[in-house]
C-alpha cells in the first residue's frame, strides 16, 4: 500500500528562515514583462507569528529571494480568521509586490458572512498540507471507525466532537462524515484546534477530527488515539491506522496554505511568482523544516492550485450551510 509521508521531530514553530510571495489570473500591464521584480516584495502573513503558516513563510522568504533576485518582506497582520489580512490584499495593486499566505478559509469565508472569496485573488501556489484525522481517547470503547459509526445510529445526536468552531477547516468535514456515513452528531466548539484536541484527550467529547499533526502529540503521550486519516493514503509513519476510505467513508481533508496576490495580477508576473514557489518548495531545507512541524511540503504551480480552490470552494458551501442550520 502506498504511504503518505508526516514526519515528525519535536515541535519546532520557533525558528527557521525568511520570506514569501505568490499568485494566478489574467493579463496585462502593471509591473509585469520581462523586468519583473524591480522592487521588494511585501508577503503578509494573515496569522500571528509563531504559527505553521508564519514559519512556512520565514522559511520560503529566503528562497523566494535567491530564485527573484529582490527582497521578500514579511509582515503579520492577524485578526479575524485571516480576513484582516485577506481584506488588506484586496486592496493592494495587482502588480505582483503584494502578496499574502493563504489558508482554507480563502474557500470558506465567505460562507460565513465575510467578504471574502476565492474570485478577489489570483493564487500563486500551495506550499504544504497537513492531512486530517479522526481520533478518540486513549480508552475510548470506540476500536475502530465502524464502531463509532454504528454508536452514533444507535444513539443520534448523542455522540459528540470537537471542532476549532461552526464552520471551520475541520467542522466541515465532521459534516461531510455525518453525510457520508448516514449519521447525527453534536458539534462542540472550541476557540481554537488546541482546545478542541485537549477536549478530546480529556474525554470532555468522543472524538476529535482536526490535524493529524496538531493531535500527535496527544497520540505520542498516550491520551489519543487515531481512527482513521482523512488522506487517500497512510501515513506512513502511522502505518497500522486506515484511511477514512478503506473503512467505508471515502472521506478526505487537510489543512493547506499557499501563496496569492490580488485578481488581476498579469499572467506572466503570475507565472513567474509560480515558478519561484515551486522551485523554492522543492529545496531540501525547506522541506526538512516544513516535516519536522509535523506538516507534508508539496509543490503546486498556479494553474493546479486555482482549480483546487475552486473546488474546495464547491465543496465547503453545503457543509457550511449544513453546519449553520443545526445551529438554528
Amino acid at each position: 500500500m502506498k504511504q503518505r509521508t508526516l514526519m515528525t521531530s519535536a515541535a519546532t514553530l520557533a525558528a527557521a528562515g525568511l520570506l514569501l510571495s505568490g499568485c494566478a489570473s489574467n493579463s496585462g500591464g502593471g509591473g509585469g514583462g520581462d523586468e519583473f521584480p524591480t522592487e521588494d516584495i511585501r508577503l503578509v502573513v494573515p496569522w500571528a507569528a509563531g504559527g505553521s503558516g508564519d514559519l512556512s513563510a520565514r522559511t520560503l522568504a529566503p528562497l523566494l529571494e535567491d530564485e527573484l533576485g529582490v527582497s521578500v518582506i514579511v509582515e503579520n497582520r492577524p485578526g479575524a480568521n485571516g480576513s484582516v489580512g485577506y481584506n488588506w490584499l484586496k486592496e493592494q495593486e495587482p502588480d505582483g509586490y503584494n502578496l499574502s499566505m493563504l489558508g482554507a478559509e480563502v474557500a470558506t469565508l465567505q460562507f460565513m458572512d465575510y467578504d471574502i472569496k476565492p474570485a478577489d485573488y489570483a493564487f500563486l501556489g500551495k506550499i504544504l498540507e497537513g492531512p486530517g484525522a479522526i481520533a478518540v481517547k486513549a480508552d475510548s470503547p470506540y476500536e475502530t471507525l465502524q464502531d463509532l459509526i454504528d454508536a452514533a445510529k444507535a444513539a443520534p445526536g448523542e455522540i459528540t466532537y470537537s471542532s476549532p468552531g461552526v464552520g471551520s477547516v475541520w467542522d466541515n468535514p465532521a459534516q461531510g462524515f455525518q453525510e457520508m456515513a448516514g449519521i447525527e452528531l453534536t458539534n462542540v466548539p472550541y476557540d481554537g484546534s488546541a482546545p478542541s484536541i485537549a477536549a478530546a484527550a480529556a474525554g470532555d467529547v468522543d472524538f476529535s477530527i482536526d490535524a493529524m499533526g496538531s493531535q500527535k502529540a496527544q497520540v505520542d503521550g498516550g491520551e489519543l488515539r487515531y481512527l482513521a486519516v482523512l488522506a487517500d493514503e497512510r501515513v506512513e509513519e502511522f502505518p497500522d491506522v486506515p484511511t477514512a476510505a478503506e473503512q467505508g467513508v471515502d472521506l478526505q481533508n487537510a489543512s493547506f496554505t499557499g501563496l496569492m496576490a490580488p485578481a488581476g495580477t498579469p499572467d506572466d508576473v503570475v507565472q513567474t511568482l509560480s515558478d519561484a514557489i515551486v522551485a523554492a518548495t522543492e529545496d531540501e531545507d525547506y522541506q526538512s523544516v516544513i516535516e519536522q512541524s509535523n506538516l507534508v511540503p508539496v509543490s503546486v504551480p498556479a494553474g493546479e492550485f486555482t482549480e483546487f480552490i475552486q473546488a474546495e470552494e464547491e465543496r465547503y458551501g453545503p457543509w457550511i450551510e449544513l453546519a449553520k442550520s443545526k445551529q438554528g
